[in-house]
């Protein structure tokens, strides 16, 4: 018996990191897309630190992420530990659920979209 298809299929859950650099008045940003689990959270790690070592102030866009666990996380805490963080996630849905109930908005500026 096979899977039902669905449109992206497997690729809509595969993460990926895009880095924009800041210019002007806007701070250099990772955009997230996927999942973000124990995986692929050295991935999201390595994208954020590759943007704090060049700019005091940076964001993680979250509002692609379809799945975050615990390793997410704890990559955007340690990340607020030494820059200026300021994550932005989804008005609703598991990843914003998760990161309300963690705290992280204590340590980083938590904003949603949409």
């Amino acid at each position: 018996m096979t899977e039902p298809s669905t449109p992206g299929g497997d690729q809509d859950f595969q993460p990926r990191f895009d880095i924009a650099p800041g210019s002007g008045q806007q701070p250099a940003t990772v955009r997230a897309a996927g999942d973000i689990d124990l995986t692929s959270a050295p991935q999201f790690q390595a994208a954020l630190t590759q943007v704090a070592a060049t700019a005091s102030e940076v964001t993680a866009d979250l509002t692609g992420v379809t799945y975050c666990d615990s390793a997410a996380i704890h990559v955007l805490f340690t990340v607020a530990e030494s820059s200026r963080l300021t994550v932005i996630i989804p008005a609703s849905g598991p990843v914003t659920t998760m990161l309300k109930i963690t705290g992280l908005d204590q340590v980083a500026t938590v904003t949603t979209a949409g």
